[in-house]
């Protein structure tokens, strides 16, 4: 993404000559709102300019203020709950509706490392103009992860409030404090407070568009957990001249397991690890998608791809498994004249619901047995070293559980709708699940609801990297599609 010079130093010294700020008054609809930009974009650098770091306290309690204060004033009840160390904000607004839409919103941000960045502090945001048709992006962390999701949620109701217009739907707001940190209180909460977040569909305000960047429902998330296998040799290193070719090389052991796991075109080999079979609705959908096919990814991957898909989309209706790294001991035998005395090897699963954490890892620990290791679940003996020729141990790490909702949900519809309302035009990308995952599938499964994600961010986001950003373009558009979803009514005959 090619980008000229730099235009903007600090949200306190913008110069906003660039955007029209547009009249208030409705559209020609009468239902949604014109945008006031200059302001939007004011505000917004406001917001960005808050460090809130998943560990910065101060920082979260300053995030906290501003998303509260801007509901607030928007009519929306609000208030903090800490639950187990973690500060929730909840809000409610227009209880009575006939449907009650809960909406999720992350307010921590990953950390950021300064010297990667192409700007002084990554919670100074700058705009920086593009070299190509696409407008302006402005840099910061949380530019798209997820502070532009979450203020054009903010920028949305206040413009409502100005009209003097409601949603046509009760609005339950939860603002997750720690979801950097995989959320791992969010279902205990939610299940505590249950009558608070009674609703009948949940929409998750998070994640970017698809390279087409147009917008996006997603439909569903993979969850994820990972595994580290550990083979051995001696007690200690040895010297490779001593003793290469007369004691077992664990680097050679892990090599062979790997390879027992994965054919030449890195198919997944252990037996019952995807059972999942797309059905005749899902494969007529993946061939009709029209973004992101594999001529779109090779282009811009720039590395022939593995096409054993009808679509790219369609693996993320199955399960994966990453080989992620490995390495000898702590990784400080490195390039010396050593035989380790163990190699570690780190996996990563993405999951889907017919394939949870726990089946997988039985069906991985049957596959080592099959193949003649002898697992063990803690450090070994120097007995088992001695007398156990395929030693491996297994330890797991269970992350966020998967969900997928149906596509012809009457959430899906609805939200739709009011997209193509909101922004004038017909062209709204379905996606029926991320190749991503996130911690928030509990608490969908507690509630028993639909659960929908709106991408409002453009694909070259650099979600989680340096020069994480956000396309002007696409908080403007999130905004309108909140707008339009917001004054739409939701029929139950849809």
């Amino acid at each position: 993404m090619p980008f000229v010079l730099s235009i903007f130093k600090r949200y306190s010294r913008v110069l906003i000559a660039g955007f029209l700020g547009l009249s208030l008054s409705l559209n020609a609809q009468g239902l949604v709102p014109s945008l006031n930009k200059k302001r939007i974009v004011k505000e917004f650098l406001e917001y960005l300019a808050i460090p809130n770091e998943s560990d910065n306290y101060l920082g979260l309690e300053k995030n906290l203020s501003f998303v509260k204060d801007h509901l607030d004033q928007s009519g929306v009840a609000t208030e903090i709950i800490e639950f187990q160390e973690v500060k929730y904000l909840y809000g409610v607004f227009n209880e009575g509706a006939p449907y009650t839409l809960l909406i999720y919103l992350q307010l921590d941000t990953l950390k950021a490392n300064p010297s990667e960045w192409s700007q002084p502090d990554p919670f100074e945001p700058l705009i920086k103009a593009a070299s190509t048709s696409q407008g302006d992006y402005v840099f910061a962390r949380g530019a798209s992860d997820s502070k532009g999701p979450t203020f054009s949620l903010l920028a949305a109701l206040q413009s409502l409030s100005e009209h003097k217009l409601t949603p046509t739907v009760t609005l339950k707001i939860i603002g997750d404090t720690a979801e950097e940190k995989g959320s791992k209180t969010l279902s205990d909460f939610v299940a505590s407070n249950r009558d608070l977040f009674e609703a009948d569909g949940l929409l998750i305000l998070d994640g970017t568009r698809s390279l087409a960047d147009v917008p996006t429902l997603t439909y569903g998330a993979r969850g994820i957990a990972t595994f580290t296998l550990t083979t051995y040799a001696g007690l200690t290193d040895l010297h490779s001249g001593q003793y290469g070719s007369i004691i077992p090389n664990p680097w050679l052991e892990m090599t062979q397991l790997i390879a027992s796991m994965f054919d030449e075109n890195q198919k997944v080999l252990i037996a019952g690890f995807d059972p999942y079979q797309d059905s005749p609705e899902e494969l007529n959908y993946l061939n009709e998608l029209m973004y992101g096919d594999y001529n779109e990814l090779e282009e811009r991957l720039g590395k022939p791809l593995l096409s054993t898909y009808i679509h790219p989309q369609q693996a993320f209706h199955h399960p994966s498994l990453i080989l992620r790294e490995y390495y000898a001991n702590n990784g400080s035998t490195s390039g010396l004249t050593r035989i380790p005395s163990s190699v570690n090897a780190v996996f990563e699963m993405r999951l889907t619901p017919e394939t949870p954490a726990e089946r997988q890892f039985e069906i991985i620990e049957d596959h080592l047995k099959l193949n003649g290791y002898t697992l063990i679940t803690s450090e070994p003996t120097k007995n088992d070293r001695a007398t156990i020729s395929k030693l491996v141990r297994m330890q797991t790490n269970t992350g966020s559980v998967a969900f997928r909702t149906p596509l012809n949900s009457k959430l899906g519809v609805w939200l739709e709708q009011g997209i193509q309302k909101g922004i004038q035009k017909n062209e709204v990308l379905k996606l029926t699940t991320t190749g991503g995952s996130q911690p928030i599938a509990s608490f969908i499964n507690t509630l028993n609801i639909d659960a929908i994600a709106l991408r409002i961010p453009n694909p070259d986001a650099n979600i989680h990297g340096p020069n994480e950003n956000i396309a002007l373009k696409n908080l403007f558009e999130g905004i309108q599609s909140l707008l339009g979803i917001l004054t739409t009514d939701f029929n139950d005959d849809k």
